[in-house]
């Protein structure tokens, strides 16, 4: 795969994410995908948890999205990075939060996302799913 390979699977999965099809990100995943949440050091494992937070996220996170603003991108074959300022809605529209995502890839699949964000946004990213992380 190239550096235009991981782009394109990249955006695969973000279009499945922005249309709210769960069967279709989680496709875009290898079958034991992992996500973590930095600095807080938690990680969340396995097919079964990650379609529990996406449905977390879907139903109760994304209705919140005011707006994200791309701040900058780093891209080569085997990963992508990728920093945006998120405005949320009220009652969370005070405040502008800082995401930075990491996303790498086994063969033609992502491996899973490590997001770095305060603890706030990230319980509010897992929603309920949030207990489903554990230290590492």
């Amino acid at each position: 795969m190239s550096a235009d390979d991981m782009r394109e699977l990249v955006r695969l999965h973000s279009d499945r994410e922005t249309a709210l099809d769960l069967e279709g990100t989680l496709a875009t995943l290898v079958g034991r995908p992992v996500y973590e949440f930095h600095p807080a050091r938690l990680r969340l494992e396995g097919r079964e948890k990650v379609e529990r937070f996406y449905r977390e996220h879907f139903d109760n996170f994304f209705p919140l999205i005011e707006s994200h603003t791309p701040v900058g991108e780093c891209w080569d074959a085997q990963s992508a990075c990728m920093e945006y300022d998120l405005r949320l809605k009220p009652p969370y529209d005070s405040k502008v939060y800082r995401i930075m995502v990491v996303l790498t890839r086994e063969g033609r699949l992502l491996k899973g996302e490590r997001f770095y964000v305060d603890e706030e946004l990230a319980r509010l990213m897992a929603g309920a799913s949030y207990h489903d992380f554990v230290a590492f």
